[in-house]
């Protein structure tokens, strides 16, 4: 009887460290390129460093929002910018859809294109934009597009979704469940947004006035590209007890973090099994 106990518990021993040695399967997905880095770049970062696969979606091409470009210049110039990002990050894969920008539309076309490629990738986690009225309509219409599709996916073990939070929808009052310290990638995130020469150089200083003296001072670049990923990565008061709960005291000298939410749909975890599919919160 001892000697099958023992069994039992070196098996499920044996089990609950496989599980948490996996190399997990990342999926972010998004509307534009440039917003899986502005967003979540630190959490991609800290994922590849731990050896994990990530892959970035993104449901449009970004093929307008351009002051002089044609969309098929645009179209072009961002995905190249997104294989530089890629590099930067360390992503498996980034998938770019031939969606227009400011036109995407929540078809069963749309979420059957999410559905293959989260089945193909066989994804563990999923980060998508928490879904609201308002704001800019490809980013709210991305999140139901995942939201819808998730019900229909064929896997045998659902993916954890997560939500994300724009710049729309962070305005909201809402309760991140999680916060991971992205300390360590800050540099890294930012490199990998400012491989978005197309907004970060270009468009953004253009819309605020400043473009020629953005162009002709590097200081000035760092600083847009700081300007536009420090408000999704600051210690604030919705975020701050989800950095005290998972990083206890520890949480004192951590400046950048990015919060979350586990989406209502797809595979509900309990706490314990929060650092299985975050394991950057087991290593605090």
């Amino acid at each position: 009887m001892i000697r099958l106990f023992l069994f039992a518990a070196l098996f499920l021993l044996q089990t609950t460290l496989s599980v948490a040695q996996k190399s997990l399967k990342i999926m972010i997905i998004f509307a534009h390129p440039d917003e899986g880095e502005k967003y979540t770049g630190g959490i991609a970062a800290l994922y590849t460093k731990m050896g994990h696969q990530v892959k970035f979606m993104s449901l449009t091409n970004g093929d307008a929002g351009h002051y002089a470009m044609n969309p098929v210049e645009l179209t072009k110039m961002r995905y190249q910018e997104a294989m530089e990002s890629k590099r930067i990050l360390a992503l498996d894969a980034y998938e770019v859809l031939d969606y227009h920008d400011k036109y995407l539309k929540n078809t069963k076309e749309a979420q059957e294109k999410v559905i293959k490629s989260i089945q193909d990738w066989q994804a563990d986690v999923v980060f998508t934009y928490y879904p609201a009225e308002g704001g800019h309509i490809d980013n709210m219409t991305a999140g139901y597009i995942v939201r819808d599709a998730a019900p229909n996916l064929q896997m045998k073990k659902k993916p954890v979704f997560v939500y994300v939070r724009d710049y729309h929808t962070i305005k909201f009052s809402y309760i991140p469940d999680f916060a991971v310290a992205i300390d360590p990638v800050w540099q890294v995130k930012l490199a990998a947004l400012g491989a978005h020469r197309s907004q970060l150089a270009d468009v953004i200083p253009h819309s605020m006035g400043i473009l020629d003296e953005v162009r002709a001072d590097p200081e000035k670049q760092k600083k847009i590209i700081y300007d536009n990923a420090y408000p999704f990565s600051s210690v604030t008061d919705i975020n701050r007890p989800a950095l005290l709960k998972w990083y206890g005291k520890d949480s004192a000298g951590i400046k950048y973090i990015e919060s979350y939410e586990i989406a209502e749909f797809g595979r509900q975890l309990e706490e314990k099994e929060m650092p299985l599919f975050f394991p950057m919160l087991s290593q605090r």
